[in-house]
């Protein structure tokens, strides 16, 4: 995050800015992805949708109601939130390949919905003109203020994802991800768990859609569409599904690969090769490395006093320096 932060200070070509800011959204939905998927043990291939609902949401309070760029992003957050949860109670019964099938299915929904309200999404032609975000009367230009709160929604998603993992609910859904009759049998309400950490996962790709809108000025049906969805599902494969550390580099690894391509695959016959790139590069992992490069290990190190506690204690028990000791 250091590192991170200083970038800009060295970097001053805009179109790095750029990637730059896109990794940091790629980032964000990973990890957002990873909970319902590598916690929680659920299949979701709509995660596109969620980024849609929140970033029409954040658009048209901004361009209509004129609402802050902060208070539309919360706002892109809570409706993708309630999406979730419509969402999540009427298929989180469901497992596996049929869980998978629905979510994609709500996602050609919401594509759908994007293409047919006219009257509220203009269609096709999308809404063009979104406001940037303002601070204190300042408006943000250019790449490296989006670029700043972009890594602050990174710190944000990872930390408390990291927090929520460690508690007794994050707990839970582990335990229900490994064995959820196991889970049930210990007093579990597995179907519980499962709404609500679709509807988490739901809320932070809200806020990262209504950020993204923003900082594009653009938003259109195209934006957020099934390959979408199928990418975010390849970074954190790629990372490790249930990792903590895995998305983040998963994201940042096939986020940043199609536009190194970039230069080699121009053209209106050789775009589409960036992708086929990405694709190889499953392959490759999935034969090579299928747990991904971090696994699915969840444990973390915390500073502990109980190395000193013990060594104090045999000092103390030494003849004629406990008492210098105490």
């Amino acid at each position: 995050m250091l590192l991170a932060a200083i970038a800009p200070l060295f970097i001053h070509t805009t179109f790095v800015l750029h990637v730059m800011v896109l990794l940091c959204v790629w980032v964000v939905l990973s990890l957002s992805l990873n909970f319902i998927t590598g916690y929680a043990g659920q299949l979701a291939l709509g995660h596109a949708a969620f980024v849609a609902i929140g970033g029409y949401t954040g658009a048209i309070l901004m361009l209509d109601y004129g609402i802050s760029f902060w208070i539309a992003i919360l706002v892109g957050a809570t409706v993708a939130f309630a999406s979730g949860l419509i969402l999540g109670l009427l298929a989180m019964r469901l497992r596996g390949d049929y869980l998978g099938m629905v979510t994609m299915g709500f996602g050609e929904i919401v594509y759908l919905l994007a293409i047919n309200l006219i009257n509220i999404t203009r269609g096709p032609m999308g809404l063009p003109g979104i406001p940037r975000a303002t601070i204190l009367s300042y408006t943000f230009k250019g790449e490296i203020p989006y670029y700043y709160v972009a890594l602050l929604l990174v710190g944000i998603t990872f930390f408390t994802i990291k927090r929520v993992l460690f508690s007794r609910f994050g707990r839970a859904c582990l335990a229900m991800r490994d064995d959820e009759t196991a889970a049930e049998a210990m007093g579990i309400t597995s179907y519980r768990y499962k709404v609500l950490s679709f509807c988490i996962s739901s809320g932070y790709a809200g806020l990262i859609g209504a950020f993204y809108v923003s900082w594009v000025t653009l938003i259109s049906p195209d934006s957020f569409r099934l390959a979408d969805s199928i990418i975010i599902s390849a970074m954190i494969t790629m990372g490790g599904i249930g990792s903590l550390y895995g998305p983040i580099f998963g994201g940042i690894a096939i986020g940043l690969l199609p536009e190194l391509l970039r230069p080699l695959t121009s053209g209106p016959y050789l775009g589409s090769l960036r992708l086929a790139g990405v694709g190889l590069l499953m392959v490759v992992f999935i034969i090579l490395k299928p747990a991904g490069l971090f696994g699915t290990d969840t444990r973390t190190i915390y500073l502990s006093l109980e190395t000193f506690r013990n060594l104090f204690h045999r000092m103390k028990r030494l003849p004629g320096k406990g008492k210098n000791l105490a």
